[in-house]
C-alpha cells in the first residue's frame, strides 16, 4: 500500500516546487465549472421528470420531509402522505401501488438530516399552494450536492496529489462523467447529499494532516462528520474511520506521552461530535427494528429471497464489472460499444499504476538514501488512501450482503466509491502520459487532462441526450411545464461551463509556468511536515505555506521529503 500510495505523491522529477496551502484560484475555477456542468444534467432532471421515476423512492422520501414539517418523526411503518388536495402526486403514485407494504415511507430508516432540508420546501408548497414545488425543491437539493460532491472530488485529489493539479481536474471531470449518476441525483434521494457530506469529512482530515490542526479545521471536521453521519449510515463509517485516521497519524508523528493524549483528544472530538448529534437515531432504530439501519426488517417486509451467498456475490467478477460499467452506460446504451471505452479507459490507468509502482520501487532504494534520518510517518497520500479504501472495502462488503439478501443493485449505490475510483483513474492516466519523453512534464500533465476531460465530457453529453430523448419521447418530461424554458437555459449554461473547464488549462496558464519551470502550485512529495507542528492543536495561528515548507524541505536542499512518503 505504501507503493501505491507514493505513486499517488510521487512529483514530476524536473520540477521542485514548493509547497502551497490552498489550490491556485485557476484550478478552483475549472473544478467549480466541471461540477457546474455536473449539477446542471441533474437540475434538468430535476425541474422536468415526472414522479413515475422511482415513484416507490421518492414518494417516501417525499413523505419524510412531510412528516418532519408536521413535527412527527416517521417510522418505516408510517404510511406515505395521502392528502390528494395537498400532495396530489404522491397520494395518485401510492394508489398505484397493490401492497400495503409499498405505501409506507420505508426510507424512514435513515437520518433525518436531508430530509429537514426539504422542510422548508414543504411550507412553500403550501404557500404557493403549488404541490410540484415540493418535490422540484428536494431534488434541486440533491442536484446542488450532487454538483457539489463532484467539486470535493477535485479537492481531495488535490489533497492527496498536491505537486500534480492536472490529477485533481481529471479527477473531477471523471467524477462528472457519469450521466446515470447525473440522471440519479436529480430526484428525491438522499445518496448525494450523503456522499457530498462524506467527502467534506475526508477533505477536512486530509487538510488537518497536510496543514496542521487549528480550532477552525477541527470544527469542520466535526461538523462535515456530524452532517455525513446524519444523513446515511456509511456517513457513520467515514467519521469513524477519519477520527482513527487523525488520532493514529499524529500519534505516529508524536509518539510521546504528551503526543498520546493530544492524538486521543482529538479523535475524540472528531468521532465524538457527531455521535453525541445523532447518536441517538441509531440507537432509536436498534430499539425499534433490532439494528442500526433496519435492513432486517425492510428485508423481511419486502419479502426479499436470498440469491447468493455473500461470498458468492463477493467473487462474482462479472456482477461487479457489469455494476462498474453501468455507472456510464445507462439502460437505453447497454449492448453498445461504450462499455468497451469504459473498459480500455480503466485498463489503461490500472496499466499506468502499475507502471508507477514498478518506478518507485526502482528508485526506492535511491531515495531512502537521499534522507536517512527522516521519520519514517505516512504522508497525507497514504492516509487518503487508506481511509478512501478503507471506506470503499466497507461500502462494497455491505453492497455484497445487501444484494445477497435479494436487494437491487442500483447504480447510485457505488457514488459513495467515486473519489476513490476517480482520483485512481485519474493518476493512473496521468502516469502514463508522465511516461511519455515530450515536452515539459506539468504541462504535458495538464494538457493530456483537458483533452482527457473534453472526451468525459463529450461523451457524458451524448449520453445524457440520448436519456433526454428517451424521456421526451415517453412523455415524461412534465414537471414544471411553466418554467418550460428555465431547464435548457441550464443545460446550456452547464454545457458552456464544461467547455470553458476544459479549455481554460490550455490558455491560461499559472503565472511563472514558463518551458521548464517550476508551476509554484504543487508541494513537496512527503506532506509529513514537522510532527511537532502538524500535531499541536488549535494552533491560533493560521498555517501557511512559509511556515510549513521549512519543515518539508530536507536538509540538504534537494527539494523532496522522501522519508515522509515511504
Amino acid at each position: 500500500m505504501s507503493h501505491a500510495a507514493a505513486v499517488l505523491s510521487a512529483e514530476p522529477t524536473d520540477a521542485p516546487a514548493r509547497p502551497s496551502a490552498r489550490p491556485s484560484a485557476r484550478l478552483v475555477t475549472v473544478l467549480a465549472l466541471l461540477a457546474a456542468f455536473a449539477a446542471s444534467m441533474s437540475l434538468y432532471v430535476a425541474t422536468t421528470q415526472a414522479l413515475s421515476y422511482h415513484a416507490r423512492d421518492e414518494g417516501p422520501n417525499a413523505s419524510y420531509a412531510i412528516s418532519l414539517h408536521a413535527g412527527d418523526l416517521p417510522t418505516i411503518d408510517t404510511p406515505v402522505a395521502h392528502d390528494r388536495e395537498r400532495f396530489p402526486q404522491i397520494a395518485r403514485g401510492a394508489n398505484r401501488e397493490e401492497f400495503d407494504r409499498h405505501r409506507m415511507i420505508w426510507t424512514a430508516n435513515h437520518p433525518p438530516l436531508y430530509y429537514l432540508l426539504g422542510v422548508p420546501w414543504v411550507a412553500l408548497a403550501d404557500a404557493l399552494e403549488n404541490p410540484q414545488v415540493l418535490i422540484v425543491g428536494m431534488r434541486a437539493v440533491s442536484a446542488l450536492a450532487y454538483g457539489a460532491l463532484v467539486f470535493l472530488v477535485g479537492l481531495i485529489a488535490f489533497e492527496v496529489t498536491p505537486r500534480r493539479p492536472a490529477a485533481a481536474m481529471l479527477a473531477t471531470a471523471i467524477t462528472a462523467s457519469p450521466a446515470v449518476l447525473a440522471v440519479a441525483a436529480g430526484f428525491v434521494m438522499n445518496d448525494s447529499v450523503a456522499v457530498a457530506a462524506s467527502s467534506l469529512t475526508v477533505l477536512a482530515t486530509l487538510r488537518i494532516l497536510r496543514l496542521g490542526v487549528t480550532r477552525n479545521r477541527m470544527i469542520v471536521m466535526a461538523v462535515a462528520g456530524t452532517l455525513a453521519a446524519a444523513t446515511k449510515a456509511p456517513g457513520v463509517i467515514t467519521a469513524i474511520m477519519c477520527g482513527a485516521a487523525l488520532g493514529v497519524t499524529l500519534l505516529l508523528r508524536d509518539r510521546t506521552r504528551k503526543g498520546f493524549l493530544r492524538a486521543t483528544w482529538l479523535t475524540a472530538i472528531a468521532t465524538g461530535v457527531p455521535g453525541l448529534a445523532i447518536g441517538w437515531f441509531y440507537v432509536r432504530n436498534i430499539v425499534l427494528y433490532g439494528d442500526a439501519t433496519a435492513s432486517s426488517a425492510l428485508l423481511e417486509r419486502y419479502q426479499r429471497v436470498q440469491i447468493d451467498t455473500w461470498f458468492e456475490v463477493m467473487t462474482a467478477p462479472r456482477f461487479w464489472h457489469g455494476w462498474y460499467d453501468h455507472l456510464w452506460v445507462p439502460l437505453q446504451l447497454r449492448g453498445t460499444g461504450l462499455h468497451w471505452v469504459i473498459d480500455v479507459i480503466t485498463f489503461v490507468a490500472l496499466l499506468g499504476l502499475a507502471l508507477g509502482v514498478v518506478a518507485r520501487l526502482r528508485d526506492h532504494g535511491r531515495e531512502r538514501g537521499l534522507v536517512v534520518s527522516a521519520p519514517r510517518v505516512p504522508s497525507v497520500a497514504t492516509v487518503g488512501l487508506l481511509v478512501l479504501i478503507a471506506h470503499a472495502f466497507v461500502i462494497i462488503v455491505n453492497l455484497a450482503q445487501f444484494r445477497s439478501g435479494g436487494g437491487n443493485p442500483h447504480e447510485r449505490y457505488l457514488m459513495t466509491i467515486m473519489p476513490l475510483v476517480a482520483i485512481m483513474l485519474a493518476v493512473g492516466l496521468l502516469a502514463i502520459v508522465g511516461a511519455m519523453p515530450w515536452g515539459e512534464i506539468r504541462r504535458r500533465e495538464e494538457i493530456a487532462a483537458a483533452l482527457i476531460s473534453a472526451f468525459l465530457v463529450g461523451m457524458t453529453a451524448a449520453t445524457f441526450a440520448t436519456w433526454v430523448r428517451t424521456q421526451v419521447r415517453l412523455g415524461a418530461d412534465v414537471m414544471l411545464p411553466e418554467i418550460r424554458p428555465v431547464p435548457y437555459v441550464v443545460l446550456g449554461v452547464g454545457a458552456v461551463c464544461a467547455v470553458v473547464g476544459v479549455v481554460l488549462p490550455l490558455v491560461w496558464r499559472p503565472r511563472g509556468d514558463a518551458p521548464g519551470s517550476s508551476t509554484g502550485l504543487d508541494p513537496l512529495r512527503g506532506f509529513a511536515g514537522s510532527p511537532a507542528a502538524l500535531a499541536r492543536p488549535f494552533d491560533k495561528l493560521r498555517t501557511s505555506p512559509s511556515r510549513v515548507a521549512p519543515s518539508l524541505v530536507p536538509r540538504d536542499g534537494a527539494g523532496s521529503n522522501v522519508g515522509g512518503a515511504a
